[in-house]
């Protein structure tokens, strides 16, 4: 009998100790004998191809992130410039959106639940790396839900050869701007049948593609409505000065300053009318623009752009005013927001998660990031930034001076209520962008557009 009892307790030593050694043995590698790493905490980003060299910005970053926190995976996903922002909205609508979009915050987000305040995550002392004026446009209703890459500016550009044959004085305009007759004068003086038969136009406005109403939004600004809601949140596109926009940019097509087909030309389209001198002007045009056209330059000296492209020497320029408005630079930021997903299902706890995801927006938005803004000859957003790059930028000394002068032109942000605000993009969706096409071809007036406008503004507010 103890015989038996003997041998029982050595057969429950020898199973204990395979247990133990099971237990063990999954927590380290046995081909090298040390422990096996958790799993890392993996943060989608999505992104565009920001600038040229972006791709390489972003992982020599990300290289540099990763290695000083090796528990986190950074997951990047460039999207297109045609399609990006349609993906990213039908992730969040079914409640499954990136952890950071480069995409600024917006009320249709907001109303998702699924945008993320970053103040929790992000303490004050980073947070003071970057100018106030940049934040604001990351904010809704005063929240802070994103951080800023790079100040933006977008205006309009000239070919200096095409301008100087029309007898603009351009570096004047640049200086003093010019009116909406002023312009309008001038850029006639651009139309014309070449010899070889075929149209060079004084004005070229993209309004196919993506973002089709941006000529719109740009002459609206310079007409004392920059934005759809004052500082007081009255809707302004029922003003009168609604319908004098909507009657000017009509009038440029009428009388042959921009192309009847403008609906039909998207951003590639009229940059090869740009490049091939079939446009004085084009719009909408940015400081990066400089560093494109440079390179296109190149290509056609190598004999490796089409053959009808020529080189262009780009000037850029303030866009036209109405008279007695004050002149507006379109602008602001692009930059990463941060959101969480409906349904959570990562390798660490959803709130370890957050702060590891605002780390990572720090990390591509500051100091080191701020390479992409010298890049795109764009200001700073950060204080660290501006001492990294503010030394290292390259532009033309009067194209310089130009982004200099549409810098003190851009207009902070006005915050709306998320309500008002879903309702006024409704109205800018079914019935501006929506008839906008149509007005561009002469199917419907401005004055139909106009009393739809304000149709629709007066069910949606009341007024």
């Amino acid at each position: 009998m103890k015989k038996i009892k003997k041998m029982f307790a050595v057969f429950l030593s020898v199973i204990l100790g395979i247990s133990i050694l099971s237990i063990l043995s999954s927590s380290f590698d046995q081909s090298k004998g040390v422990a096996a790493p958790a799993k890392k905490d993996i943060v989608k980003v999505w992104t565009f191809p920001v600038e040229k060299e972006y791709d390489k910005n972003f992982e020599w970053i990300r290289a540099d992130f990763e290695k000083r926190n090796p528990g986190i995976k950074i997951e990047k996903e460039v999207l297109s410039w045609a399609e990006g922002i349609m993906k990213f909205d039908t992730a969040i609508n079914a409640g499954n959106p990136p952890d950071l979009m480069f995409v600024t915050p917006a009320a249709k987000y907001i109303q998702t639940g699924l945008a993320v305040q970053i103040d929790k995550y992000v303490d004050k002392k980073t947070l003071s790396d970057y100018y106030d004026s940049a934040l604001e446009y990351m904010k809704f209703n005063g929240k802070l839900y994103g951080l800023p890459l790079y100040m933006k500016i977008h205006t309009i550009a000239g070919n200096r050869k095409l301008l100087e044959e029309a007898g603009i004085d351009w570096k004047k305009i640049q200086q003093n701007g010019w009116t909406w007759d002023e312009f309008k004068r001038l850029a006639k003086r651009g139309s014309k049948t070449r010899p070889d038969g075929t149209k060079q136009w004084g004005f070229v406005f993209h309004a196919a593609g993506t973002s089709i109403t941006e000529l719109l939004e740009h002459m609206l600004a310079n007409n004392g409505l920059p934005y759809m809601f004052d500082q007081k949140g009255n809707y302004t596109y029922t003003h009168p000065r609604f319908l004098q926009t909507l009657k000017f940019i009509k009038s440029l097509i009428d009388e042959g300053i921009m192309p009847k087909e403008t609906n039909q030309i998207t951003p590639q389209k009229r940059m090869e009318y740009f490049y091939t001198e079939r446009a004085m002007i084009v719009g909408k045009a940015m400081p990066y623009y400089e560093v494109m056209v440079a390179d296109n330059n190149k290509q056609i000296r190598e004999k490796k752009a089409p053959p009808e492209y020529k080189e262009v020497d780009f000037v850029l320029l303030p866009e036209p005013h109405a008279a007695g408005q004050k002149p507006v630079t379109i602008g602001g930021v692009d930059g990463y927001s941060m959101f969480k997903q409906k349904s959570y299902r990562g390798n660490v706890k959803q709130e370890e998660h957050l702060k590891n995801v605002a780390k990572v927006l720090v990390a591509l938005t500051s100091g080191k990031a701020g390479i992409s803004a010298k890049i795109l000859c764009l200001p700073q957003v950060t204080k660290s930034g501006d001492k990294m790059w503010k030394d290292k930028y390259t532009m033309k000394p009067e194209n310089k001076q130009m982004v200099d002068i549409l810098f003190k032109n851009i207009l902070p942000p006005i915050q709306v209520d998320v309500d008002k605000a879903v309702k006024a993009q409704r109205i800018f969706d079914e019935v501006i962008k929506a008839e906008w096409p149509a007005l561009l071809s002469g199917d419907i007036t401005p004055e139909r557009m106009y009393n739809d406008v304000k149709k629709a503004a007066k069910e949606a507010f009341g007024r």
